[in-house]
């Protein structure tokens, strides 16, 4: 223990300054997509009464990551500098986490045998310092709802690491430390994300690959294998209060999305993988959110074809036998070079749960990579210090890979810089899926907040010209259809609604934001009920500029009724009550919020006038 305890800390000290350098800028970025619904406005996290049982029942396979959340709302509310901090302090740590795991590795009697005397000193700092300043792995780190990958990742590592020291470990005391250690670490992964089930199957990886075994070992290896997975299902299925042994259970629980089979998504998976190794070795087309076609079969079907023609004509068989060729380059290494065979094998064991045969809505998001991009890492880290000495002399490989961390961390950095703009941001999305509308979306909704700062700002002009183009992106999104009658079917999602409603009320075209408004509203059953508050807030902020207060009430404490959670109506209930002489009710709502957000300048400073104004 403490052997391993004796690091280097120099090399530590080297993967922070690393993270620092390509994420220290980024405590400014803002939330996007998942932030809202998971931090921003849930009550889970914002209302939380600091009982597990709260997060239990809304994500108990994420409860360890959701509890990281509200306890960044306790401190920091929903000031993004401290969520983004934690993140970054995750990150650094899983870097350390992967230090360990090669640490452990190269100690074993399998992996020394097999590398340099350089590749064992250089070896764990090459692969943590490429995991920490990789440009693929910013999702899971930036975009601050994915810390759940990071994390995950993080006990995921962890465990591994304490694995293979209670197998190193010759003293019973101190293996029994490490299996302690390495079972509760295991734990946390489990109820954290649930790509971290395949954590048993990697235990078996390691051990038959690093360690000498015997047909009773294997057998007994096996057995456990099996045993793990086994409680990790029943884990699972009694988190949800279920049946582990229904059927119906079974397909319930392995699926995310109805609207995508089993064979479909599969078939997209075996692009999809492809997809994410071209983006490892060249992310210039890496975005946010991608526009992926499903691949509904292995297999186009067409009468006049040759079963065999059918056969070689799916793009997907094509990915399938390129990954199947991988797989057997790991398995022609597996005694000859086992840190090769080990990279491989555990890309596709830790992309198992989200890229095999368990449907999610979403196909493809890079922060999906996170976990399983430690075994090309390996992979490539191995190339560097063991075969490209052979290749090149000394100097010129220490050359390759000064410059290829310099080039990681630029294009980290620089990358990060674009998720401090959203604008920026949403634009890079739209050049990269102009088809996904989704984007155009969130791109419209940015430019109305921009043109909102530019008109507070007092730039008119450039404010209106902003809004316009911003209407005219959101308008893109709206689908009209003719029915069978000839009348016309107008499609839009409440997104776009909103953001067109608050484009056109930033403009002062109340009358057409009051339309959109309305028209929204009369599809009030099928609308969320925090989506019928936001629009009920911006009909009241509407009357509320026209000086209709009676109807501006009426419409805040309607969306307070709706939804009783939106605190931007609380907020505007209570100005308006302090607007129209009613202070100690005002004085009520503010201090609703304080509870909240106690953070909240405005509403701080509101509610100290008005308690003055009281005495």
């Amino acid at each position: 223990m403490l052997k391993y305890l004796k690091i280097s800390y120099v090399q530590f000290f080297i993967l922070a300054i690393g993270t620092l350098l390509v994420y220290g800028h980024t405590l400014d970025a803002p939330f996007y997509l998942d932030d809202f619904s998971s931090i921003q406005e849930n009550p889970i996290i914002f209302d939380w009464k600091g009982t597990l049982s709260e997060l239990w029942q809304f994500a108990p396979l994420r409860i360890i990551g959701y509890l990281s959340f509200a306890l960044n709302y306790q401190l920091h509310q929903f000031q993004v500098a401290g969520y983004h901090i934690v993140n970054i302090i995750i990150h650094l740590l899983v870097g350390f986490a992967v230090w360990s795991i090669l640490y452990g590795l190269i100690n074993t009697s399998v992996a020394k045998n097999n590398l340099s005397k350089n590749g064992q000193q250089w070896l764990p700092l090459i692969v943590a310092l490429i995991f920490i300043l990789h440009p693929l792995h910013i999702q899971s780190v930036t975009y601050i709802v994915q810390r759940l990958a990071s994390l995950a990742a993080l006990f995921y590592f962890a465990s591994m690491a304490c694995f293979i020291q209670a197998r190193l470990s010759v003293y019973n005391k101190q293996r029994i430390f490490w299996i302690i250690f390495c079972s509760l670490f295991a734990l946390l992964a489990f109820f954290t994300k649930q790509n971290t089930f395949t954590l048993p199957i990697a235990f078996i990886l390691i051990e038959l690959l690093f360690f000498t075994y015997n047909k009773q070992r294997l057998l007994l290896a096996g057995i456990i294998a099996l045993l793990s997975i086994i409680m990790v299902w029943i884990l699972v299925t009694l988190s949800f209060g279920k049946n582990p042994f229904s059927l119906e259970v079974i397909q319930t629980l392995t699926r995310e999305t109805t609207t995508i089979s089993r064979t479909a998504y599969l078939a997209t998976q075996m692009s999809v993988l492809w997809t994410y190794i071209s983006l490892f070795f060249w992310s210039a087309s890496s975005h946010i959110d991608y526009n992926y076609p499903i691949t509904e079969h292995f297999l186009y079907v067409h009468e006049n074809y040759h079963i065999i023609a059918r056969f070689f004509h799916s793009v997907a068989i094509w990915a399938l036998l390129g990954h199947l060729l991988l797989l057997s380059i790991a398995l022609y290494n597996w005694h000859r070079r086992p840190l090769v065979a080990f990279g491989i094998f555990f890309y596709y064991l830790a992309h198992a749960i989200e890229s095999s045969i368990i449907p999610i809505r979403d196909v493809i998001f890079e922060h999906r990579t996170y976990l399983p991009n430690l075994g090309l890492i390996i992979l490539c880290s191995w190339l560097l210090v063991e075969q490209f000495p052979r290749w090149f002399n000394q100097r010129i490989t220490q050359f390759i890979i000064i410059v290829l961390l310099i080039v990681l961390a630029t294009i980290t950095w620089q990358r990060n810089q674009m998720w401090r703009d959203p604008v920026l941001l949403w634009q890079h999305n739209i050049e990269q899926a102009p088809e996904k509308k989704r984007g155009w979306v969130i791109l419209g909704k940015h430019l109305v907040q921009r043109g909102q700062q530019e008109k507070q700002q007092g730039n008119i002009t450039q404010a209106k010209e902003i809004l316009r183009k911003s209407i005219v992106i959101l308008k893109n999104s709206v689908v009209e259809t003719r029915n069978l009658d000839g009348s016309l079917s107008v499609a839009f999602t409440p997104e776009v609604a909103l953001n067109l409603i608050v484009a056109y009320k930033t403009l002062g075209e109340y009358n057409s934001a009051l339309k959109w408004i309305d028209n929204s509203l009369k599809l009030r059953q099928q609308l969320r009920p925090f989506d019928q508050a936001k629009f009920l807030v911006n009909q009241g902020n509407i009357f509320f500029e026209l000086k209709r207060y009676a109807k501006a009430e009426h419409s805040y404490r309607q969306a307070i009724q709706v939804y009783p959670y939106n605190l931007k109506a609380q907020i505007n209930l209570g100005s308006l009550l302090s607007i129209t002489g009613r202070y100690k009710e005002a004085i009520h709502w503010y201090e609703n919020i304080i509870a909240i957000n106690p953070s909240n300048q405005y509403v701080k400073t509101r509610l100290q006038k008005l308690k003055a104004l009281q005495r």
